[in-house]
């Protein structure tokens, strides 16, 4: 029986040894969605599996049908149909247009990012491509699932101001104010960190370089820089 299911998984995946492993983690329902998409798209069918999140970073084929709706409109109804597969509760509370654009390959792009209680989410986000008859042909990015899970079904609240953080941040940074602009804070949820922990992205930059940029991570609840980029 285990291996039918391994043979089974292995057509649904382009990486038979990666995503096949993969897919016995994935909910019945998940796995319904990515069955439906394969057999809708034929032998127009890709996906590449992001195995540190168990959700797609890629997906091709045909996966609507033609449609006059505007970009948005289709992008959230491709969500709604799909959400098990990427562990979203709710697309369009989940999902926020930030972008819409044309591709090097003339399909409309839709961008969304990925919101958790309000909250973005770093470096969640998927691009939705279009073609002129309103079908999704492609699909790529990150989404790390089931994220209310993680955090217990409870938003986060910072435990210090940003301009705590800022101060943080330049103590870290060994830098003196004077020399930068003016820091610019965000917060996030940081999903590739246990717990999801709520962060404060601290943004420096040179006034006399716009090569020397750096951010600083840091909790929001400890004041604990977390990492630099």
């Amino acid at each position: 029986m285990r291996l039918i299911l391994i043979m089974l998984v292995a057509t649904i995946f382009s990486s038979p040894i990666n995503s096949s492993a993969a897919a016995e983690d994935l909910t019945g329902a998940a796995k319904r969605v990515l069955q439906k998409l394969k057999r809708e798209s034929g032998d127009t069918f890709t996906i590449q599996w992001n195995k540190n999140t168990n959700t797609p970073s890629l997906l091709e084929g045909h996966f609507s049908k033609p449609s006059k709706h505007t970009p948005q409109w289709i992008a959230f109804e491709f969500l709604d149909k799909t959400k098990a597969l990427y562990g979203l509760k709710n697309p369009r509370r989940d999902m926020q247009v930030t972008e819409v654009s044309r591709s090097s390959d003339n399909m409309i792009q839709v961008r969304l990012q990925r919101f958790l209680y309000n909250t973005p989410v770093w470096k969640d986000e998927l691009v939705i491509q279009i073609n002129k008859q309103g079908i999704v042909r492609r699909v790529m990015g990150r989404v790390h699932p089931n994220l209310e899970n993680k955090t217990f079904n409870r938003s986060m609240h910072a435990a210090f101001s940003k301009e705590k953080a800022i101060s943080i941040a330049l103590s870290f940074a060994k830098v003196d104010r004077a020399q930068l602009e003016e820091p610019v804070v965000e917060v996030y949820y940081l999903p590739s960190r246990a717990g999801t922990p709520l962060i404060y992205v601290v943004n420096l930059k040179s006034r006399e370089s716009d090569n020397e940029y750096q951010k600083v991570f840091i909790h929001s609840l400890t004041g604990r820089v977390i990492e630099q980029q």
